[in-house]
C-alpha cells in the first residue's frame, strides 16, 4: 500500500539540524522517518491540548509540550 506524501520545505536552527544528523547516524534511522514521527507526536500532543481538560501534572498544573515529552521518556 502506497501512502501519499507531500514535500514540505522549512528552516530549522542549525544546531537542531546537526543534532538530527548525528542522532540519525547513531540510531541508523532515516531523518525523514524521524521527522515524521516527531511531527506525529507533536500533533498528538496538540490534539490532547485542545480537549476540554489539558494534560496535568500531580499538582493539577497543565503540562507544557516539553514536560509531556519528558514524561514519555522517549
Amino acid at each position: 500500500m502506497n501512502k501519499k506524501t507531500e514535500s514540505i520545505t522549512f528552516n530549522i536552527p542549525l544546531e537542531l539540524s546537526q543534532e538530527l544528523d548525528r542522532l540519525s547516524l547513531e540510531i541508523a534511522k532515516d531523518k525523514q522517518k524521524m521527522m515524521t514521527e516527531a511531527l506525529n507526536m507533536y500533533l498528538a500532543y496538540q490534539e490532547l491540548s485542545l480537549q476540554q481538560k489539558p494534560m496535568e501534572d500531580e499538582n493539577n498544573k497543565p503540562l507544557s509540550a516539553d514536560e509531556f515529552f519528558d514524561d514519555l521518556d522517549i
